[in-house]
């Protein structure tokens, strides 16, 4: 019962929806609105705020990129991609500032999602 369930393919939309609609909607959003999580991230990291808004815009079209259908392959790509580099030079990025050990294995966390994703979306 259990892997009717969760077969691959429940679990590719559910990893490719989160990393969609909390990664890329969501927190797109949040970087583009600048909250203060965002302004801190900023001060700490040594980044212009003008960079998490344009981070932010192509988080959200990553995040719609994700959720577009199987004949949008080459546009997948790109976004997984993106995502791919936005997960690695955050957790660089954090390495780099001395942050606490979770901020940097987070973005590696989501890399590994991301991986997940990819190898799935066309194994069903």
């Amino acid at each position: 019962m259990f892997t009717k369930i969760f077969n691959k393919k429940t679990i590719y939309f559910i990893i490719t929806g989160f990393i969609a609609i909390m990664v890329g909607i969501v927190g797109g959003i949040v970087d583009i609105v600048q909250t203060q999580g965002v302004i801190e991230a900023s001060k700490t990291l040594g980044y212009p705020l003008y960079f998490f808004t344009l981070l932010g815009i192509f988080k959200i079209l990553g995040g719609v990129a994700l959720l577009l259908p199987q004949n949008f392959e080459k546009v997948k790509l790109v976004a997984y991609s993106g995502f791919a580099f936005d997960f690695i030079f955050a957790s660089f990025s954090h390495f780099s500032v001395n942050d606490g050990l979770v901020k940097i294995i987070i973005p590696l966390f989501f890399l590994v999602l991301l991986a997940f994703s990819y190898n799935l979306k066309n194994k069903f």
